[in-house]
């Protein structure tokens, strides 16, 4: 069994922010990411066997992303690339499986920084060729240093719809109409004194819209994407207005011919390491659905395991950047290392603070829809994996079976290789509507081991302790029944 002082859970901005400030001050490091490069989202790397031969938009952070690279040449800092973390037999033992080997690794402390993914909306149409979300256009972009597409229509709900906008007009696409779901512009005056704590992120903006009036692209608010329409991709859109309950205004719907169909309405921070550790969550619908309860020093209910980044709560690289450098920080200091001075602390703690209010005028400023389940229609595929659809879950509760754990014995829907990710919070929204209650309180299937694809030979390198689970599977690990 390996072991280490921190392990970090994810090398995007906030785990490599956490591994610098703990690496300074000797602290033994190992990094679990399943990328094959580090960086995350935000910071992804093209491949190896690319070679850069010119400047492109998309090198603007180049020089800060190498300077966060440079941690992993540290002594005492490990990085386990293109490895999963598929089980966490206690909240401190991690079970992993990589190329590099697979077996336990034991940490005094664990930081999970998982980031997010793009928030799933079903709606006829979206599992076409050419429907992509903001998040794969990134990774496109940033990648490989390709578009999906030549004409696009960016349509749903959050500021992630101007970058994709930008990132397609850079590349030479045409963006003939941007669709925001949200009234933004009848609500931006009321939020601006809370926007303008971020003047750098505001000047961003004013300059994405700048570029779209350069290239013509219409900005359009209180609409959605309804339906994609093609043979083997899309090769229409249909939009129609929505208002803030979430209900579609059908009778004024239109029509606009594309190639690419790029949809973003929002994110949902990856919580399923925090479901197998059994840290308590809640529920916050704005920024970004189930989170972990953290106290100040950004700690879970578990001792001495902490979130950090967007799977804690959507809010941008440079709050994923200060949190991962604060647990850092406070990492050594309980380690019995100097951990930074008072002042560095409090500037830190200051930044977050301003950056708490940027965020909440942001989320009030796009704040979506309450709904989007008008969209679906009985045809609709709910599960992408499975190829479940809404008509496949309407005709098992008419059978009696009305929880999710039964749904998805019956449908399979969740456990495709997503394992519910792209489909289980849809349905949570659909058994809501169906009782008349809040979607927090529906219980849903419990996560399980693996969380991950894995080799079944890498299951067998060494013996894992059974799982402590709850009587009831619908509680986290380790809380009673009441």
């Amino acid at each position: 069994m390996k072991s280490t002082s921190l392990a970090i859970l994810g090398a995007g901005p906030a785990g490599l922010a956490a591994a610098s400030e703990a690496a300074r001050y000797g602290i033994g490091v190992t990094i679990i990411d399943d990328n094959a490069l580090p960086g995350g989202q935000y910071f992804r790397q093209m491949p190896r066997t690319f070679r850069h031969t010119t400047a492109t938009s998309s090198d603007k952070d180049r020089k800060r992303a190498a300077a966060l690279f440079e941690v992993l040449q540290q002594p005492g800092v490990e990085f386990l690339s293109e490895t999963v973390v598929w089980d966490i037999p206690d909240e401190h033992r991690l079970a992993y499986s990589g190329p590099h080997g697979a077996g336990l690794l034991q940490a005094e402390m664990v930081l999970v920084s998982a980031g997010a993914y793009d928030r799933p909306v079903p709606f006829p149409g979206w599992t076409l060729p050419g429907v992509v979300t903001c998040g794969g256009l990134q990774n496109l972009l940033k990648g490989q240093r390709m578009i999906p597409g030549r004409r696009a229509v960016v349509a749903g709900n959050g500021p992630l719809l101007l970058v994709a906008t930008a990132t397609l007009l850079r590349g030479g696409a045409i963006v003939p109409e941007v669709v925001e779901a949200a009234p933004v512009l009848r609500r931006l005056p009321s939020q601006l004194w809370r926007l303008a704590a971020a003047p750098k992120i505001m000047r961003q903006a004013i300059e994405y819209g700048a570029l779209m009036v350069r290239h013509g692209t219409r900005f359009t608010t209180g609409e959605t994407v309804i339906e994609a329409l093609g043979e083997d991709a899309v090769q229409e859109v249909v939009l129609a207005p929505i208002d803030e309950r979430g209900q579609v205004n059908r009778a004024r719907r239109r029509t606009v011919p594309v190639d690419t169909l790029v949809v973003g309405f929002g994110l949902r921070p990856s919580i399923e390491l925090f479901q197998l550790l059994g840290c308590a969550l809640r529920f916050d619908r704005m920024s970004g659905g189930w989170l972990p309860v953290r106290n100040v020093d950004l700690e879970t209910s578990r001792p001495n395991v902490f979130a950090a980044g967007d799977g804690a709560g959507i809010g941008g690289v440079e709050r994923a950047l200060a949190e991962g450098r604060l647990v850092g920080m406070l990492a050594a200091r309980r380690l019995g290392r100097a951990g930074g001075d008072g002042g560095t602390e409090r500037k830190l703690r200051a930044s977050l603070t301003r950056m708490d209010r940027f965020r909440t005028g942001l989320e009030r400023l796009y704040r979506p829809p309450c709904s989007y389940l008008d969209l679906v229609t009985p045809k609709t595929t709910i599960c992408r994996c499975e190829e479940v659809s809404f008509d496949d879950i309407e005709t098992w509760r008419s059978r009696g079976l009305a929880t999710g754990t039964a749904l998805k014995a019956a449908t399979r829907i969740g456990m495709g290789r997503c394992q519910g990710r792209n489909c289980l919070a849809t349905l949570a929204e659909l058994l809501a509507r169906e009782g008349s209650v809040p979607v927090e309180s529906v219980p849903m299937p419990r996560v399980r081991p693996p969380l991950r694809p894995v080799l079944i030979g890498d299951l067998l390198q060494e013996d894992s302790p059974p799982p402590h689970l709850p009587d009831d599977p619908h509680l986290p690990r380790g809380e009673p029944v009441s």
